[in-house]
């Protein structure tokens, strides 16, 4: 048995530990764990926006056929009507992350949907071919705003632990948009199917006006007590978010609050901006966005006529990949999601490109052959290539750099996707599909070896653990370059050393010195001076 402790006047006094209730564990747990409906809630009406970007999308895949022949279009109209949103993309870009820092990532938000359902309305009522095109592109401009500003205030919202769920958000959001401009587009005249894509535009500019600023916007701005506010909304009552808030300023301190793109070539900025210009170009690089956009086109040239419902199913594909994407994010290791999903890619759309060989030489495939091969091709790309990448872009960066480098992101993955988009109706029309797909088979099975050791994991990370680990990052490699200048400068600032050697058999030459200005002073036996 033990003895209590005796203390002053004979009292004693048991020193125990409390036994928690289930009220203080409630309590420590609801202080530890934010409540996680109002982040859930705040990161689902942002992503409704970028449904409406996704049917902006996936809306030529099953209104070209119709739109070839009102408008009369043919390989130069209709590459460009699947690829000026990409125009419209890149040229947002240029803009879009010093908007977003100006007026904040949620008045971003609630202002660009209400120009989206403009554009979509402007292509339901156009008279001719030049307005649908310029309503196209207006589409992508907005598209462009979006996808930057929800992105990060995606990944700004919520905490570490659902961070990679609810970013994903996005990408599953974009996905029901192209199912749902699939469907509109199969069961409606393409004039209608227009007004049927505006509406999540204008649910989500209504609902976020609801919704709190970013925090993190907020403390990059100076207005701790509108972040403190934000932050509670998001967190719950309970929530203790001193630390959190404590834990942003002591980063923001460190790295400063003036935005530079220059920033972006800095040590702690130059290792990640180089990461996310990686994984954007192996997105755009497994080719999917061409089975997405041209997937009418595709089918047809398979031998597939009636392909009405495999597009349907092809969005149905993507959802379920998505879905899948968004429930193993923060269970399994998002470098193995990715070599998992850009595998997947390269192995069917080779496939693919392979029944499109053996069509041209005159062997024959049963239909189900190429649309399993594109459904499986198309599910391994929803499944972490889709979603990965801009997720990864709002991680890796720190608050101050963060929307300026997800947008210098977006502009570079909107070039590519603009040029893929636009030259395969050509390479199509001159070397016949199964050339792009035999390439972009091959580039997709590449960069599944590659990303296995580029991309650092960030599973369960927070967005400061992931700055701190960059920037250690960054010291070592500075470290080990002062190492090797100073070995270096060592070795030259020996004193002087002698070196005798024969150059024949009748003449040595003795070297006194290594002068500064790098030239030799020789001295023969013969007593002669020669500079080299």
């Amino acid at each position: 048995m033990c003895n209590p402790k005796i203390e002053d006047g004979g009292s004693a006094s048991i020193l125990a530990e409390p036994t928690p209730t289930a009220e203080t564990t409630t309590t420590t747990n609801a202080r530890r764990k934010g409540r996680v409906v109002p982040q859930v809630a705040a990161c689902m009406a942002a992503a409704l926006g970028t449904l409406a970007s996704g049917a902006v999308s996936g809306w030529t895949a099953s209104t070209l056929p119709s739109l070839q022949q009102d408008m009369h279009m043919g390989t130069t109209e209709t590459a460009l009507m699947a690829g000026i949103i990409g125009v419209g993309a890149i040229l947002g870009s240029l803009i879009a992350g010093r908007t977003m820092d100006y007026m904040g990532r949620r008045k971003t938000i609630v202002l660009t949907n209400p120009v989206l359902v403009v554009a979509w309305v402007l292509m339901a009522v156009a008279p001719n071919i030049y307005l649908i095109l310029l309503g196209r592109l207006l589409c992508g401009l907005m598209t462009s705003f979006l996808l930057s500003s929800v992105s990060v205030y995606s990944s700004e919202i919520p905490e570490a632990r659902i961070r990679g769920r609810l970013s994903s958000m996005t990408s599953f959001f974009i996905t029901l948009g192209i199912v749902l401009s699939y469907i509109a587009g199969i069961f409606l005249p393409w004039r209608y199917s227009c007004y049927v894509c505006a509406a999540p535009a204008f649910l989500s500019a209504a609902i976020m006006l609801a919704m709190p600023e970013s925090p993190y916007w907020l403390m990059l701005n100076d207005r701790r007590g509108d972040a403190e506010t934000a932050l509670q909304w998001l967190r719950g009552p309970h929530y203790d978010i001193n630390e959190e808030l404590e834990s942003v300023a002591t980063k923001l301190k460190a790295v400063g609050t003036k935005i530079e793109y220059r920033e972006l070539l800095r040590p702690r900025t130059r290792r990640p901006f180089f990461i996310a210009l990686f994984i954007m170009t192996l997105q755009q690089g497994t080719g999917s966005n061409i089975l997405m956009i041209y997937t009418s086109n595709i089918f047809l040239s398979a031998g597939i006529e009636n392909h009405h419902m495999p597009i349907v199913y092809i969005g149905l594909v993507q959802v379920v990949g998505t879905i899948g994407s968004v429930l193993l994010m923060d269970k399994l290791a998002r470098r193995t999601l990715i070599v998992m999903s850009i595998t997947t890619v390269g192995v069917f759309t080779t496939a693919l490109g392979v029944c499109y060989y053996l069509r041209t030489v005159g062997v024959s495939w049963p239909q189900a052959v190429p649309l399993v091969a594109m459904f499986m091709a198309v599910f391994g790309y929803s499944l972490g290539c889709r979603t990965i990448p801009w997720l990864t872009t709002s991680e890796l960066f720190n608050t101050t750099i963060r929307s300026t480098a997800n947008t210098a992101c977006l502009f570079y993955n909107r070039i590519l996707n603009f040029v893929t988009i636009q030259i395969y109706p050509f390479v199509a029309e001159s070397a016949g599909p199964h050339t792009a797909f035999f390439f972009f088979g091959a580039l997709s099975l590449v960069f599944s070896v590659l990303v296995f050791f580029i991309l650092p994991e960030t599973r369960g990370k927070s967005l400061e653990q992931i700055q701190e680990y960059f920037e250690e990052k960054s010291v070592k490699t500075s470290k080990r370059n002062d190492k090797t200048f100073n070995d270096n400068d060592k070795e030259s600032s020996v004193g002087e050393r002698t070196i005798s050697h024969k150059v024949d058999a009748s003449l040595s030459f003795h070297v006194s010195a290594f002068p500064p200005d790098g030239k030799l002073t020789v001295v023969t036996e013969r007593g002669q001076m020669t500079r080299l």
